[in-house]
């Protein structure tokens, strides 16, 4: 079991390696190069050798890396830790004059007590530098690395009830999967013609965040993202936001299922910008996506091959199925340390039990793969938008060799509805 285990956070640490350890080597990244030698001084050959020395200084004055940068690259923690008593999140997550940040050097250089300094500061985890690097990418080893997962509990792509994540189809709610989405074409392209798609960000801030989330947990990380989704007119913000661990994803989740009336019409504002902005076109993905999720023994026999589901509010799937496995590894294990024990009936069969679903997405733009612009790159995640309709094609067993007793498993193969 131990192995097994292992051998899947060793698969997750490494999973994009293979497209970011070339840029490692290079002679010219960031943190191979003293910081002095990427000072490039501009000189206009028109000016006076008075302008000249007044310009080259300017530039050089703009042009030099922080002192908290510094810091971090040389691991001087007294240094980060009083700098940063003081600092904004914008000042932490700098990018500097060579392209890399804070993070990015720390991460490098395997400083591993600075890198979870400024983590627990904030930091911005999804910012390239010139590579298109995530600090996650250029961490010096696995130890460093993991200090990018997120915590054990979390439930990012491991769902414990179908409640919020779909429901059953009948003719009426296939209706109403298409009107919602009608609903939210109509409310994007509105804005599209009157050129204000600005206001859809702007009230989205100052109406659902401002004031409907204003006592959830994590309520300025998400309000700083969204600070910056409506300044810079981009949807990569939110996908920030809806990516920390904050009460923001679960919320949002919970009232778009639930159909809550107050600010609705600002979380239409979120499914449509996300849906459809074109900032997101090349993160449109075709092709399989996995989720696990405990469910009630006696619900999981009320689906049957041919049978449809519609998704009921955004849902978090990986475009690995052994990060949905280590996933759920996680949450057994904190299940055990916490002496949670599966409830039984009086057959002593489970009350519930995992689910592996497999969602075969087929269309553009229902599915986005957001992990280069998530603050958890190593889930590799695919958001499949709500309101989406899945036909279930297959339910099978498999036994779960990653699992303690390897038990038998459900698995469910859904594949996208032709509406």
């Amino acid at each position: 079991m131990g192995n097994i285990v292992e051998s899947l956070k060793k698969h997750v640490l490494n999973r994009r390696a293979q497209d970011y350890d070339e840029f490692l080597s290079k002679l010219d990244h960031p943190e191979r190069v003293s910081p002095d030698n990427h000072i490039k001084l501009t000189l206009s050959p028109t000016t006076t050798f008075e302008a000249k020395a007044t310009t080259t200084k300017a530039v050089a004055i703009s042009s030099t890396c922080s002192e908290f940068y510094l810091a971090c690259r040389n691991n001087q923690i007294d240094k980060v830790e009083k700098l940063l008593s003081t600092m904004t999140l914008d000042e932490i997550d700098r990018l500097e004059p060579n392209n890399s940040t804070a993070l990015h050097a720390a991460s490098y250089h395997g400083h591993k007590r600075i890198v979870q300094m400024l983590l627990e500061a904030g930091a911005d985890r999804a910012i390239q530098n010139k590579f298109g690097c995530l600090p996650f990418d250029e961490a010096l080893n696995d130890n460093v690395k993991e200090l990018f997962f997120r915590v054990p509990n979390s439930n990012r792509l491991v769902g414990d009830t179908g409640a919020i994540e779909w429901e059953l189809i009948d003719d009426d709610v296939l209706e109403k999967a298409a009107e919602e989405k009608n609903i939210i074409e109509t409310l994007y392209n509105s804005f599209i013609g009157s050129d204000s798609v600005y206001k859809m960000f702007e009230r989205i801030e100052k109406y659902y965040i401002d004031n409907g989330l204003a006592n959830i947990n994590g309520f300025q990380t998400v309000k700083r993202f969204f600070q910056k989704a409506t300044k810079e007119q981009d949807p990569r913000w939110i996908i920030k936001a809806y990516t920390a661990e904050t009460d923001f994803y679960t919320t949002l989740n919970a009232e778009i299922a639930g159909g809550a009336g107050q600010y609705q019409s600002e979380r239409r504002y979120i499914i449509a910008l996300l849906s459809r902005h074109p900032i997101l076109d090349n993160y449109t993905f075709i092709g399989p996506a996995y989720r696990v999720m405990r469910q009630n023994i006696d619900d999981l026999k009320k689906y049957a091959v041919n049978s449809c589901l519609m998704t009921k509010s955004f849902l978090s799937s990986s475009i690995d199925r052994k990060v949905a496995e280590l996933f759920l590894i996680r949450q057994e294990e904190v299940r055990e340390q916490a002496g949670t024990k599966s409830r039984h009936k009086a057959d002593g069969k489970v009350i519930k039990s995992w689910v592996m679903c497999i969602y075969q997405i087929k269309r553009k733009r229902t599915a986005l793969h957001i992990e280069n612009s998530s603050q958890y790159a190593n889930d590799g995640e695919i958001l499949i938008m709500p309101y989406t309709v899945f036909q279930v094609r297959n339910i099978s067993k498999f036994k779960a060799e990653f699992l303690p007793d390897k038990p038998q498993m459900t698995q469910i193969e859904l594949e996208e509805y032709n509406q």
